[in-house]
C-alpha cells in the first residue's frame, strides 16, 4: 500500500522544512503553494519534485487540489506547520499495511509559545487526516475545513504536533484574518446577534476554558491561550455586528 502526503503552504519557510523532514517516510509528497514570497517553494523542492502553484481557492478546495495530485493508495493530509513524530510515522506505516479500515483520526496537539498544551479544551483534538484516496474529501469551507463522513474512523494512538503560532505577533496576525473570515461566513448564513452577545460569549468561553477545562494547569502559556481564545470569540461576533450594520 503506497502512502502520499498532501500539504498546502503559503509563506511557511519557518516551519515547512521540519514538516517535510517528518513525512519523509511517505512514498510521495505533494506541496501546493499559493504564491509564497519567502523561501517556502525552494525549501519544498529539496524534499519533493511535486511542488505546484495554485492560486488560493480557500482551505477546503486547496487541500482537495493537493490530494488530487497524489498517485498513491493512501493520503496523509497535514498542514505546513505540523510535525509527524517517529512513533506516529511507524504507527501509520503499520496501520495501512494491516487494516480493512479506510479512515483514521489523528490527535493534533497544539504547541503554543513553545509549550505542548494539554488543557483548556485544546487536547485531545482528533481530526480525520489519514484515509484511502478517492473516498474522502475536505468540505469547501474557506476556514475550519474538515472531512465530513458517516463512515467509521478509528483513532490512532500517537499525535501530530501543531506549531501554529511562531510568536504572539504571529498569533494576532492570524487572529485578525480568521475572525474576519468567520464573521463573513456568519453574515452569509444570515446570522445576527445582539450587541451584548459578544461580551457574554467571551465571558463564558474564558470560564469554560480556564476553570472548567483547566487551562491554568498549562501554566502561563495555557492561561494566555485561554484568554486569547476567549477574546477571539468576542472579536468574531463584534465583527459580525459591524458587518450587519453596513
Amino acid at each position: 500500500m503506497s502512502l502520499g502526503c498532501a500539504i498546502i503552504a503559503y509563506n511557511e519557510e519557518k516551519n515547512i522544512e521540519k514538516t517535510l523532514q517528518s513525512v519523509s517516510f511517505c512514498d510521495e509528497i505533494v506541496v501546493v503553494d499559493s504564491g509564497s514570497s519567502d523561501n517556502t517553494v525552494q525549501i519544498a523542492k529539496k524534499y519533493t519534485d511535486k511542488v505546484y502553484y495554485q492560486e488560493w481557492l480557500g482551505y477546503g478546495k486547496q487541500k482537495n487540489f493537493a490530494i488530487s495530485r497524489l498517485n498513491t493508495d493512501w493520503v496523509l493530509s497535514i498542514d505546513a506547520d505540523e510535525v509527524v513524530g517517529k512513533k506516529l510515522a511507524a504507527e501509520i506505516k503499520t496501520t495501512i499495511r494491516n487494516t480493512k479500515q479506510e479512515a483514521f483520526l489523528i490527535n493534533i496537539q497544539l504547541v503554543f509559545m513553545g509549550k505542548k498544551l494539554r488543557f483548556g479544551g485544546t487536547y485531545p483534538d482528533y481530526h480525520l487526516r489519514l484515509f484511502k484516496k478517492g473516498s474522502f474529501f475536505f468540505d469547501e469551507s474557506d476556514i475550519h475545513e474538515g472531512i465530513q463522513t458517516d463512515r467509521k474512523a478509528i483513532k490512532l494512538k500517537n499525535t501530530i504536533l501543531h506549531y501554529s503560532y511562531d510568536s504572539l505577533q504571529d498569533y494576532l496576525q492570524k487572529f485578525n484574518s480568521y475572525t474576519t473570515l468567520i464573521a463573513q461566513k456568519h453574515k452569509q448564513n444570515g446570522k445576527r446577534v445582539s450587541k451584548i452577545f459578544p461580551f457574554l460569549r467571551m465571558s463564558f468561553e474564558f470560564f469554560k476554558r480556564f476553570i472548567l477545562m483547566g487551562a491554568f494547569l498549562d501554566g502561563y502559556e495555557g492561561s494566555v491561550y485561554a484568554l486569547m481564545s476567549s477574546f477571539y470569540v468576542f472579536v468574531k461576533y463584534a465583527k459580525l455586528i459591524e458587518l450587519n450594520q453596513k
